[in-house]
């Protein structure tokens, strides 16, 4: 909490260096002038009069939501932000809504228009009918530090949804018990981040990316950092990336997820993966679950990808190896070619072509010549502190200490701290001090 209050302190001192602060309250008045003495009523009022590089600051209480329709500058962005994080409950959609979601970033009916150079930070947004927090073509839309939950039960739609929108930042965010998916981007979006977020117990996909060609655009999502992130517990996978490549994955993790920890794929997106990096991430399949780690061809139309993904640093953790469909890795034979994949900590069992053909870590390494210097452990007592109750940072004597190679791309773990701390990189999430 000390970590959201100062962000939303430092977030003051910036825009008020170039706009101006005006109030929302529950006791307040559309016809006041929106100062701190003379508050508005509504946030519909206050996004519609607000000017480029303002804030608005919701004072504490249960809201009903708004449609943004004008965007904001680069370099002056437009920020809808509670005065205290955790304070402010938005339960239901505003009058102009038209999805019905409980907060729409979207221009007119048709979501034609780009709305972009938006901040929405520290709401609650819950029992939306469809979305929580809703973006279409809201190109540079921040999201950071809210909660959504419980949105979309009648329609099953998801807590933070952005579609078409370039330069989306969501970060600092809890998503859960949401129908769909906690986090959901797509529509051929590019340079975007997901940093820091938790999503867990949604009916489907902790976080999912999706290129989406039938929606419009060239299908492809490109250029994106997905770090930090935890996702567990949903009803489908902890990450998804359908259509995505030149994606940076790292110290992500991924626990008692139905299905796979990260599954990159080309189902309704343009393009099979192609060079993602999936770097120090920690993916636990539970009993009756998935690969932690599957990349999918895409059937169909001959979609071009599958080409020069790197997998290292991680620990692929299945708790289940007896079953026909459980190991740690699960690739494509015909990409192997430019696949690299070492220095991982796995189970003993590898697959390629949606599970037709499996090997054991010593075939995977005469037949295709990867994880030639990854560590086996069949044991994640051995691994991490506490993994039955999820403590899942590194015990003293694990062989994930010093087991990584040095990353360029990665410099520290999920929490912070410096990468190496000892003699070598760490594999997973946490490195260990």
């Amino acid at each position: 909490m000390k970590h959201i209050i100062s962000v939303l302190a430092l977030l003051v001192l910036v825009t008020g260096a170039y706009g101006t602060t005006y109030y929302v309250s529950t006791s307040g008045s559309d016809s006041n002038p929106g100062t701190q003495a003379q508050p508005w009523a509504t946030l519909q009022k206050a996004v519609d009069t607000i000017a480029n590089g303002d804030t608005i600051l919701v004072m504490p209480g249960t809201y009903v939501g708004c449609r943004i329709r004008y965007g904001g500058a680069s370099g002056a962005p437009k920020t809808l932000a509670a005065q205290t994080a955790g304070t402010v409950l938005v339960n239901a959609p505003g009058a102009l809504c038209r999805r019905p979601s409980d907060i729409e970033v979207i221009s007119d009916d048709f979501g034609s228009t780009p709305t972009p150079y938006w901040t929405i930070e520290g709401l609650e947004v819950a029992l939306a009918p469809k979305w929580g927090i809703d973006g279409i073509l809201a190109n540079n839309l921040t999201i950071r530090n809210c909660v959504a939950h419980n949105n979309g039960q009648a329609a099953n739609c998801t807590g933070l949804f952005s579609a078409y929108g370039n330069g989306v930042l969501i970060e600092n965010s809890t998503s859960y018990s949401n129908a769909e998916h906690g986090i959901y981007v797509n529509n051929s979006a590019d340079n975007g981040v997901l940093r820091r977020n938790v999503c867990y117990s949604n009916g489907g996909l902790g976080v999912h990316m999706n290129g989406d060609k039938s929606m419009g655009g060239d299908g492809i999502m490109s250029n994106w950092l997905v770090e930090k992130n935890i996702c567990y517990n949903n009803g489908s996978n902890g990450f998804d990336g359908d259509g995505v490549n030149y994606t940076l994955w790292r110290n992500n993790l991924a626990y008692d997820n139905v299905s796979k920890g990260i599954h990159l794929c080309a189902v309704n997106g343009a393009t099979n993966p192609a060079y993602d990096k999936v770097y120090n991430n920690t993916l636990i399949s539970q009993v009756g679950a998935y690969y932690p780690l599957t990349f999918y061809k895409g059937s169909g139309k001959i979609k071009l990808g599958g080409n020069n993904n790197s997998v290292m640093n991680n620990i692929l953790y299945h708790y289940e190896i007896t079953n026909n469909m459980r190991g740690s890795i699960m690739y494509v034979s015909s990409w192997m070619s430019t696949f690299q994949s070492n220095y991982n900590v796995v189970v003993d069992r590898f697959a390629v072509d949606d599970n037709k053909t499996k090997y054991t870590l010593a075939q995977w390494r005469s037949t295709w010549g990867k994880d030639m210097n990854s560590t086996l452990c069949l044991d994640a007592s051995l691994i991490f502190i506490d993994d039955v109750n999820h403590n899942f940072h590194l015990k003293s004597t694990s062989p994930a200490i010093n087991a990584g190679t040095t990353l360029a791309d990665v410099t520290d773990d999920i929490e912070g701290e410096a990468r190496p701390q000892g003699g070598g990189y760490d594999c997973g999430c946490y490195e260990d001090f």
